[in-house]
């Protein structure tokens, strides 16, 4: 079996495993080991509604989601699964991004003895407040970016198709322009617009309402980092830092380990980034 570890990349909501491929090539250039995850209905298994790509906004908002019937559980027993049979071969660093931390927190809780280090990058980490939704309904950690955003029409339909479907090819320029604000605001339009080759439309909305707590006898056992994005407008510094003092406040004795990057909250292409990365597989 091999000391050295496979990175296990986890992406964050409406996205992809395309998401990591910049980190994770910069990072076998350095000898790395790397894998990221399409959790269930993504990637490769994406379902693109119809209407989405006719663009048909009203039968867009009605057209039934297969991804409605997923849960935090189903993507939990996927990564579970990817983290079990690359275990078999050494050591593994868990690293997630904004919603993935769900996924992260919950695999933790299973198989703690399996994970070598958890990474979450500017991610959920639920711990005094069991679901993403409860974090996202605190007013003082919403910027005016994210407000805007949700006052948007490019939001179509919703919970009565129990996913939030995201029109990424909306014609309003309002889209374009609150999008990267939101999430690339260091980007030019150019750069953000290739960004939503990370993306597709539906999400389920049971993930954002799960109990992704975090159990001091289990997740809180494993050695975690947290990578804080001080660009970060969706998830802004605030938010980061409290998700990492309540748990350290949980496990004190096993406290996050934190790096700081200038980055909004998609990804660059940072060698900074990846020299963290890099490093915490040597710990």
């Amino acid at each position: 079996m091999s000391q050295q570890p496979t990175y296990v990349f986890v992406h964050g909501t409406h996205s992809n495993a395309h998401h990591w491929t910049w980190t994770m090539q910069e990072l076998a250039l350095r000898g790395r080991r790397t894998l990221a995850v399409d959790l269930p209905g993504h990637g490769v298994d994406a379902y693109i509604p119809e209407s989405y790509q006719r663009q048909d906004l009203a039968a867009m908002a009605t057209e039934p989601s297969p991804l409605a019937k997923l849960t935090a559980d189903d993507y939990a027993d996927h990564v579970e699964s990817v983290v079990t049979r690359a275990h078999a071969n050494g050591p593994v660093v868990l690293v997630g991004h904004s919603q993935g931390g769900v996924s992260l927190s919950l695999t933790a809780n299973r198989i703690p003895e399996r994970i070598q280090r958890l990474v979450y990058i500017s991610a959920f980490c639920c711990i005094d407040k069991p679901t993403m939704v409860d974090y996202m309904s605190i007013p003082e950690l919403l910027t005016e970016e994210a407000m805007q955003v949700m006052n948007l029409p490019f939001i179509v339909g919703g919970d009565q198709q129990g996913v939030s479907r995201m029109n990424w090819r909306s014609a309003d320029p309002r889209f374009e322009e609150a999008f990267r604000r939101l999430n690339a605001h260091t980007s030019s339009i150019e750069q953000s617009r290739a960004l939503h080759q990370m993306v597709q439309p539906d999400e389920p909305t049971a993930v954002t309402v799960a109990d992704a707590r975090g159990h001091a006898d289990t997740w809180g056992t494993v050695p975690r980092s947290y990578i804080r994005l001080t660009e970060d407008r969706f998830l802004p510094p605030v938010m980061q830092d409290r998700f990492i003092a309540e748990a350290d406040r949980l496990t004190p004795d096993n406290p996050f380990d934190v790096h700081s990057v200038a980055s909004p909250h998609f990804l660059p292409q940072s060698q900074e980034l990846v020299a963290i990365l890099d490093g915490l597989g040597e710990r």
